[in-house]
This record gives structure tokens, C-alpha cells and sequence, in this order.
């Protein structure tokens, strides 16, 4: 279960990382774009400068989709969503293991079937596979740590 929350976690700071480039491009292109067309009003001396401003902008509005960091925005999106519905269910399956309502066996079979559906939303959202960042590895594992002492102090699963 904690392998699975800072999956959870990793994924997430992933998302939010490579947001922050799918904002700065939208920024760029947004600017370029608006900013063109008002430079082609004051400046009208210049209409290859602003009309070539403009069409670069809408390059990148129609290729943006196509960018590697954003299909990866796009699924560790996705993969996060996935992985915190995993753990929610993988937190309900611990609670009823710790009150000693499941039989060893079928804690076994649990534990497995969590592994298979991680396993299958990793590779539904990257089937070529990820490797976050290392830095994003140990925040991850920092924040997961802090989350599980908090939420189940020295009875960690």
C-alpha cells in the first residue's frame, strides 16, 4: 500500500511539473498570437514579421496535442487519477486486513490483484513507460512517508 501511494504521489508531481510547461506554452501562444495581431494594427509596415508571428502561434495550438510533454501531461493526468482510485480501494482492503476480518489467503490475493491493476494502469497510460525524475522520486517518498505516519502512526502497512 505504500509503494502504491508514492506511485501515487510520483505521478502526481509529475503532472504538476509538466503542467507548468503546458501553461507556459499556452502563455507563448497566446501572447504570440494576440500580441501579433496587434502589432500588425500599430505596425503595418511589418506584415511578413506579424503575419509569420501569428502563424507560428497557430502551429503550436495545432501540434501541441503531439508534444512529448504534453501527452505526458495528458496521461500522468490520467495515471494519477487511476492510482489514487487504487489506493483508496488498496486503503479500504488494509483497513479490513488490520481489524483481522481477511484470512491470510485472501490477503495474498489482494495484495495481488492491487499489483496486476497498478501494473495495468501504468501501461494503459504509458506503454512505452516513464521514468520520473529522480528529485521527484525522493519528494514523493518524503511526502508518502509523512502520509502514512500521519494517517497510521506505527501501524504502517
Amino acid at each position: 500500500m505504500e509503494q502504491l501511494k508514492a506511485a501515487s504521489v510520483c505521478i502526481r508531481l509529475c503532472r504538476n511539473r509538466l503542467a507548468k510547461q503546458v501553461r507556459g506554452l499556452e502563455l507563448i501562444k497566446v501572447i504570440a498570437s494576440s500580441g501579433g495581431i496587434a502589432g500588425w494594427v500599430v505596425w503595418k509596415n511589418y506584415p511578413f514579421l506579424w503575419s509569420t508571428i501569428i502563424a507560428a502561434a497557430q502551429l503550436l495550438d495545432a501540434t501541441k496535442h503531439v508534444l512529448p510533454f504534453a501527452k505526458e501531461h495528458k496521461a500522468a493526468s490520467d495515471l494519477t487519477i487511476a492510482l489514487e482510485l487504487l489506493f483508496i480501494d488498496a486503503q479500504h482492503e488494509w483497513e479490513k486486513i488490520y481489524t483481522g476480518k481477511v484470512p491470510d489467503e485472501d490477503i495474498m490475493e489482494a495484495r495481488r490483484k492491487m499489483q496486476k491493476l497498478r501494473l495495468d494502469a501504468e501501461r494503459k497510460h504509458f506503454p512505452e513507460g516513464f521514468q520520473p525524475p529522480p528529485k521527484l522520486v525522493a519528494l514523493a517518498a518524503e511526502e508518502t512517508l509523512a502520509y502514512m505516519s500521519l494517517t497510521y502512526g506505527g501501524d504502517q502497512p
